[in-house]
């Protein structure tokens, strides 16, 4: 009786142990179940969740779009993470990430949202019309309100390659390191660093702007430098204190500047100017108020040439380029300094028929007097005629007056030919003795046949010529005239 109470008594005891070790068997089983069917779960979850998120762009933007690698999706705080996002259409573009977030424990009424695309490799064509191909919205409707109020913080831009395919010039390439646009409360803060590479230019460089609303650019800075073609650009720098659009849809710009320094070879030029008013309507273009200074340092034993410009004013509307304003001109010859001032000057450019029509109504000069060594004398011009580019040819009319004498004349200018000057004018009196430099005269003859050699035909009537103590009336010089 002893002996069969103890085997119940240890058969009772082994009861409980095998179904401890059948419940953790069990468990293993379902954990393992478990795993294997969230791996699996999240392998068609992850595919099923980028096609949703292509099928929602696409239905935006016409289709196209493709996203290839893994897509991560986090609740709280909000994250959506994109890999290996394509677009194929007239032209192709590849983002290797975009991350989209929001952080819920910001205060305000709007969560912030902030937007990083990294790796950007693309090419997009300009159509005949002027306008690149690029996706459009396909929606009739305006998207819904979101659920959650939320507001664009950031949006960041990286490593980004695009190669820009005009229809009518070659192919560029444009690489942007880094781009950040940032709410500012105020305003859209811009920055970005990259660089542009053409046929025969090589540019790289820095833009910072505020974005307002309606498009409406401040506080704008370009800082560029170097190269194109043979010119070395060392600082380029472009600004404007606002950029916008009109009541009547024209793009305007105020407080525009630029500065330059640039070289090529020995010769350097520096350029600083400003202007008023930059305006674009879509079919004429006008530059209001521009004023500044250039200086062209040429090779060393040279002097350097300064040049004033203000109150000009430019206006291009289709082919046709107009131009009017004051310039002023300063240098240093061998023979002493030249001021060149013209006041009023009026250019027009036919860019279709390469027709140039120049008017310089006032043109004063200071030159060095050569028969006084030292002292200057002053000239006053008038000058207008038109240039056929092409043709190489111009022709027009000139008055001349320094001191007493004044020249009244047509000009006419054939760079192909062999007398490339032709000039036609009459002159109410010159007095060539006063013109002559100081010291003892000679009494050799003037080496007219000299003038012979010249490329230029001349017809001059002289009302009154003094020469040499002798005076005439109705002179007339004619050289290498037919």
């Amino acid at each position: 009786m002893a002996g069969g109470a103890d085997r119940q008594r240890k058969g009772g005891l082994r009861a409980p142990g095998r179904r401890r070790r059948l419940a953790r068997l069990v468990l293993l089983l379902s954990a393992a179940a478990f795993i294997v069917t969230a791996v699996l779960a999240w392998q068609f979850s992850d595919r099923w969740l980028a096609d949703a998120v292509a099928d929602e762009i696409n239905a935006r933007i016409g289709g196209g779009v493709h996203i290839d690698g893994p897509v991560s999706l986090q609740v709280f705080p909000p994250r959506l993470a994109l890999a290996g996002i394509t677009w194929q259409g007239d032209g192709a573009v590849r983002i290797d990430h975009l991350v989209v977030r929001s952080d819920w424990s910001a205060q305000g009424a709007a969560h912030p949202l902030h937007i990083e695309l990294h790796g950007i490799r693309g090419s997009l064509h300009q159509a005949g019309d002027g306008h690149w191909r690029l996706p459009v919205p396909a929606m009739d409707d305006p998207p819904a309100a979101p659920a959650v109020p939320v507001q664009l913080a950031t949006v960041l831009v990286s490593d980004a390659v695009m190669t820009l395919t005009p229809h009518d010039a070659p192919p560029a390439t444009v690489r942007l390191a880094r781009a950040e646009l940032t709410d500012a409360g105020s305003g859209w803060r811009l920055q970005a660093a990259g660089s542009a590479a053409g046929a025969d230019a090589t540019l790289e460089g820095t833009l910072s702007a505020t974005v307002d609303a309606g498009a409406r650019v401040r506080d704008l800075t370009v800082a560029l430098a170097g190269v194109v073609g043979p010119v070395q650009i060392d600082a380029l720098t472009l600004s404007a204190a606002a950029i916008g659009q009109t009541a009547d849809a024209a793009w305007q710009a105020e407080g525009i500047g630029a500065t330059l320094r640039a070289r090529q070879d020995e010769r350097q030029l520096t350029l600083s100017a400003e202007g008023d008013t930059l305006r674009h309507d879509g079919t004429e273009t006008r530059l209001l108020g521009l004023r500044g200074t250039a200086t062209l340092s040429p090779a060393a034993a040279d002097a350097p040439a300064t040049a004033r410009f203000d109150a000009l004013t430019l206006h291009l509307a289709g082919p046709q380029l107009a131009v009017t304003g004051n310039a002023q001109l300063a240098t240093t010859l061998p023979v002493g300094p030249v001021a060149l001032h013209a006041t009023g000057a009026a250019l027009a450019l036919d860019l279709s028929a390469g027709l140039l029509d120049a008017r310089l109504p006032a043109l004063d000069a200071t030159v060095p007097d050569p028969a006084r060594p030292g002292a200057t004398v002053a000239l006053h011009a008038a000058v207008s005629g038109q240039w056929q580019v092409a043709a190489r040819t111009g022709a027009g009319t000139i008055q001349f007056q320094v001191e007493d004498s004044r020249l009244d004349g047509q000009w006419q200018v054939a760079l192909d030919a062999a007398h490339r000057l032709a000039l036609q004018a009459r002159v109410d009196r010159l007095d060539l003795d006063r013109w002559q430099a100081a010291g003892p005269k000679t009494r050799d003859p003037l080496p007219l046949d000299a003038w012979r050699d010249w490329p230029l035909q001349l017809d001059l009537q002289v009302g009154h010529l003094r020469l040499q103590g002798i005076d005439a009336r109705d002179t007339r010089l004619r050289l290498n005239t037919p």
